[in-house]
């Protein structure tokens, strides 16, 4: 191997350099502009967080910058629709699962800024059974459940958003068996059916997106009508309608999607205050 010029000049140097004559004048340690400089950018980030702090107020929107839930609210729970081997409709390149969680993680977010304590039925790609959805929300005393599901149909022709709400509701907090057959006393349904809630979120929707307005609708879906709480389901577009599903695909419009959603389920509560 070829020796380089750098090690060969280092090579020739003396093993020990050579004791000088007068030993150097004795250091009397950093100078005042050194010492400056060594704690100036110490200074400097202390400067910069205490000019974040002002510019974050509590409660901001931010990832993580909240105050506490307000209790004298009542939990939201956050149903992310599908999950784990039920990916829902997949078109034009978008799984509902997926949109529907990031949504779902979306609306927390937003209800938490906005002094709500909330729950998800699932953080991940997880599959969750109907019932069990359900049962979330009825073991909270006071709650209000937004399931987030995307439309899907067998022609690109539909647009627009639409929100659910039970036709009846299933009073059996346990479910189906049949030992609840031969019990003489069953709990009174609930009162709420969740055509108000319907209402107030389907509203906000259509404004916040400025998009077709498909109505608020009494349907028989298992996580509307077997929560005792007011309860809706929110279909968010069609994702096979390719000018809705470019819009999904973009997450600006999945946060306006989700504010729009927080804005109803403020609206409802704000028309409950007001009406106890």
């Amino acid at each position: 191997m070829k020796q380089s010029s750098e090690s060969s000049e280092l090579a020739d140097l003396p093993l020990f350099a050579p004791k000088p004559v007068t030993p150097p004048p004795k250091s009397s340690g950093p100078s005042r502009w050194r010492k400056l400089a060594t704690w100036l950018p110490l200074l400097g980030l202390v400067l910069f967080l205490a000019g974040v702090a002002l510019l974050i107020p509590l409660g901001m929107d931010e990832p993580g910058v909240f105050l506490p839930p307000n209790r004298t609210l009542p939990t939201v729970v956050v149903d992310a629709g599908h999950g784990g081997r039920d990916g829902g409709a997949f078109r034009n390149g978008l799984r509902e699962k997926d949109l529907a969680l990031d949504t779902a993680l979306r609306l927390e977010r937003q209800l938490r800024a906005r002094g709500f304590p909330v729950v998800l039925t699932r953080r991940d790609d997880t599959f969750v059974e109907l019932f069990d959805r359900a049962q979330v929300a009825n073991a909270i005393p006071r709650a209000l459940f937004v399931s987030i599901h995307f439309n899907d149909n067998t022609t690109a022709a539909g647009d627009g958003v639409e929100t659910f709400y039970a036709t009846d509701k299933v009073a059996a907090s346990e479910g189906w068996s049949i030992a609840r057959m031969f019990k003489r006393r069953h709990e009174p349904p609930p009162a709420d059916n969740g055509f108000a809630f319907a209402h107030c979120v389907q509203g906000a929707v259509v404004i916040g997106l400025d998009i077709t307005d498909r109505g608020a609708k009494a349907r028989d879906l298992a996580v509307v009508r077997y929560t005792r709480c007011a309860a809706v389901l929110v279909e968010g577009g069609f994702l096979n309608n390719p000018r809705e599903a470019k819009k999904l695909a973009l997450p600006d419009y999945r946060e306006r999607l989700a504010t729009a959603i927080a804005e109803g389920v403020a609206a409802y509560q704000r028309e409950q205050s007001a009406g106890s």
